[in-house]
């Protein structure tokens, strides 16, 4: 948690961000493949390891038939005692047919088995297994031949195979446990040591990557402290050289401007009314910036969005690799920086949307909408939030014509505002969701039983980067965008939005929007 909490911290640089959280990444994924290898390999030396007891106990067998045919213990003697001979092979009990104990031998010198043999088993295989050893079973087999005295052909011989006993071996698993622990240490260690190589090449290329943008800000820094234009340096990766450029043609132009008003006010007494023209001149040269400076916010949208959008994918990949590998306290801690990466990605939406309307490049796509679908879809997004605040959420939905001609993407951001500030604002309390239309309008209400705003309040609510409570210590978060926005939504879709509000009574907003 700790170092999540750090991940995102608005102290961390974008490098230190990017290089933590590909690091933790690269680790989980490299832990990971090094666990299915070690797994794999487990099983492969198991099965190895059990085929390898299966033959001894095959090859005993097949030595101890003359023991077994004489029912003696010295003719069982060496065959035993060669077995023994394998380092993982601590005892080896010999049955006779009836099942009866004919030799024993261990190497800790044991008392027998009291383990019996199936009798009803042909074959050999693994009979036993306990967390320390397998017990293999093997059945000795005498194959009897007979001369068939009626025909010509000396060839034609009969067999007959008799069970003469069974071999019981038990095997030891230490040596196997052993190779495994070796096997998961390697697999750690390589995917700890390529974890670290890889985290280096990442620290070089990000190096690579941000050392221009840091002397772009830099070179910002300076001309805010200076007050001289300075020009930054064109170099690094494309969208960085684009952000240079647009930054050097706007210091250009107000270092032109600068020039101008300096030459202006030392000719202000004595030609006043050039002196006015040239102030409307740079009045409107200082307007032009302004508007480059939205179109360039609304420009870069692209290039803002992008690389977030990047990482939210790739570690939602992670999340789902986690889950199926049934990591949950990892995944849900990869679901919370997913969380906080919408909330980033929303605020810069906020911002880029405000940067378009200022610059007039927010454009209106009307087309027809199914209203009931829209509305489902944002109650569904919604309903957790009002969830969480333990709020009730009363639907009144009396639409009488399904298909409507809006803009679809505008009306469900400002859904999605107004219901999440009731849901912000209200706890344990009620939000009554209303619309209707008729031929001309679709009207829209949303009423909460929360903490209501102050008459004296109500006409800064639609201002930019502005809360009701201003403080530090404020109980509510939130950027001061989401009104703002929603008013000029209505505005652009030539709607209307009211309040009506009452502290510690409630707030309810009426929307009317247009459908034709």
């Amino acid at each position: 948690m700790t170092v999540i909490r750090s991940l995102f911290n608005s102290k961390a640089s974008f490098k230190q961000q990017l290089l933590m959280l590909f690091f933790a990444s690269l680790t989980c994924l490299a832990i990971t493949t090094s666990t299915i290898t070690a797994w794999q390999t487990s099983i492969e030396l198991r099965k190895s390891t059990i085929e390898t007891g299966l033959q001894i106990s095959n090859n005993l067998a097949d030595r101890l038939i003359l023991a077994l045919l004489t029912a003696s213990k010295e003719n069982a003697h060496g065959a035993i005692t060669n077995t023994l001979g394998f380092k993982s092979v601590d005892s080896i009990s010999v049955y006779k047919d009836d099942a009866s104990l004919l030799v024993y031998n261990s190497k800790n010198e044991s008392k027998a088995s009291v383990l019996v043999p199936n009798t009803e088993l042909t074959s050999s295989q693994l009979y036993q297994e306990t967390e320390l050893t397998w017990t293999f079973f093997a059945p000795v087999k005498y194959i009897e031949e007979t001369d068939d005295m009626e025909l010509i052909e000396p060839a034609a011989n009969s067999q007959k195979e008799q069970i003469l006993g069974y071999v019981l071996v038990k095997y030891n698993k230490q040596a196997l446990h052993a190779i495994q622990r070796s096997i998961v240490i390697n697999n750690i260690v390589i995917a700890g040591v390529l974890s670290l190589l890889l985290l280096l090449l990442m620290l070089w290329v990000l190096n690579r990557l941000t050392t221009p943008l840091l002397r772009l800000s830099q070179t910002m820094a300076q001309a805010r402290d200076s007050g001289h234009y300075t020009n930054a340096d064109v170099c690094g990766p494309l969208e960085i050289r684009q952000m240079a450029g647009i930054y050097n043609q706007m210091m250009t132009t107000l270092g032109n401007q600068n020039l101008a008003l300096e030459k202006s006010h030392d000719t202000l007494e004595t030609e006043v009314t050039s002196r006015t023209k040239e102030l409307v001149v740079a009045r409107d040269a200082a307007l032009t910036a302004s508007r480059l400076k939205s179109e360039f916010l609304a420009n870069i949208s692209h290039e803002l969005r992008t690389p977030l959008q990047a990482i939210i994918g790739y570690t939602d990949l992670v999340r789902e690799d986690l889950e199926l590998e049934c990591m949950t306290v990892q995944a849900e801690d990869l679901n919370k920086s997913i969380r906080s990466a919408h909330v980033l990605l929303a605020l810069i939406n906020n911002i880029l949307d405000l940067a378009k309307i200022e610059a007039g490049k927010m454009e209106l796509n009307v087309k027809s909408v199914d209203i009931k679908q829209l509305i489902d879809e944002t109650i569904e997004t919604i309903k957790p939030m009002a969830d969480a605040n333990e709020n009730q959420l009363l639907i009144e939905n009396t639409i009488e014509q399904r298909i409507l001609n809006l803009d679809r993407q505008k009306v469900m951001q400002i859904l999605l505002n107004l219901l999440s500030n009731a849901c912000k604002f209200t706890a344990k309390g009620r939000i009554t969701f209303t619309v209707y239309n008729d031929d001309k309008f679709l009207y829209l209400s949303i009423a909460d039983t929360g903490v209501g705003i102050p008459k004296d309040k109500l006409e800064f609510i639609f201002d930019k980067f502005t809360q009701i409570d201003g403080s530090q210590t404020r109980k509510f978060e939130g950027t001061g965008l989401g009104m703002a926005i929603t008013q000029k939504f209505c505005a652009l879709m030539l709607g209307e939005l009211t309040i009506d509000s009452e502290l510690t009574v409630g707030t309810t907003v009426k929307v009317i929007i247009p459908i034709n």
